[in-house]
């Protein structure tokens, strides 16, 4: 089975064609195998290429312990670069279909690799969070054992949480990140998003369902700026803060991101 593996900002994706998995195997399967960083080739997810019956190119994401999931910010400026590394694309232009719906997108630099994503609107009542209907989950006071949060619920082409807090250390975001996926407001899961502005950047770090904390999220880092920016906090134009590098998210009518992807690695993987 042939594959390629790609990171945006240490997030790591391995895509394989859906030609290339038998009709056996079952999606779920073959991504606990092959993320598996001991007894796979390793990874946050698995990325299947297919083309819908629109022929648009498909994008369908599974999460390292073989969830599914319906989008990944990440995940999705990888497959763009996957899509031109295959000479799948002749435009800078795309158009790709998720678990989400379609989403546009736009390659403004190839060297280095940098693809702005229309990521559309957030969501605040989403069916995978669970509130007052007339109310929005927004900056809710919540206790956790000795610790004080306050969160916001928000669909963004996944399920989001979003508290800010002084403490984003790795044990901070590894012990709270699960808990609070575990509330009565998240009955499919929530990735948590731990943020902090720190001299006009937004820095965060996420705790992400099917996968754990990692180094980067996309759509955590959307979420967390459309929060910060309600919030007083932040502008329009928000710098996300990673460990390997930066996102630029921009509040607009829609929300735009603008990231990068990078190629690791080609080869087969025996299944």
């Amino acid at each position: 089975m042939k594959f390629e593996k790609y990171h945006g900002l240490g997030n790591d994706f391995i895509i394989v064609d859906k030609k290339e998995i038998g009709k056996e195997l079952k999606y779920s399967e073959l991504a606990k195998n092959i993320c598996n960083r001991k007894t796979g080739i390793g990874a946050d997810g698995l990325i299947i290429a297919s083309i819908d019956e629109g022929n648009n190119y498909e994008m369908i994401f599974y999460n390292a312990d073989g969830t599914f999931d319906t989008m990944c910010g990440n995940g999705f400026r990888c497959f763009c670069l996957y899509l031109k590394n295959n000479n799948l694309i002749s435009e800078n232009e795309l158009k790709i279909k998720t678990g989400a719906g379609i989403l546009k997108a736009k390659i403004v630099s190839d060297d280095p690799f940098m693809v702005k994503v229309n990521m559309g609107r957030e969501s605040y009542y989403h069916e995978t969070i669970k509130f007052n209907p007339q109310e929005e989950l927004f900056n809710k006071k919540i206790l956790i054992e000795d610790e004080e949060f306050f969160i916001t619920g928000l669909f963004m082409g996944t399920t989001h949480t979003v508290t800010f807090v002084e403490d984003i250390s790795n044990e901070f975001v590894d012990k709270y990140g699960p808990l609070i996926n575990e509330l009565e407001f998240f009955p499919i899961d929530t990735s948590v998003n731990f943020c902090k502005i720190e001299e006009g950047k937004l820095k965060i770090k996420t705790w992400e369902r099917g996968v754990g904390r990692t180094l980067a999220c996309g759509t955590g880092s959307c979420s967390s700026a459309i929060v910060a920016k309600r919030l007083g906090l932040m502008g329009d134009h928000v710098v996300v803060e990673h460990l390997l590098g930066e996102l630029e998210i921009e509040l607009e009518e829609n929300v735009y991101m603008i990231g990068t992807g990078v190629q690791i690695a080609t080869g087969d993987f025996k299944n």
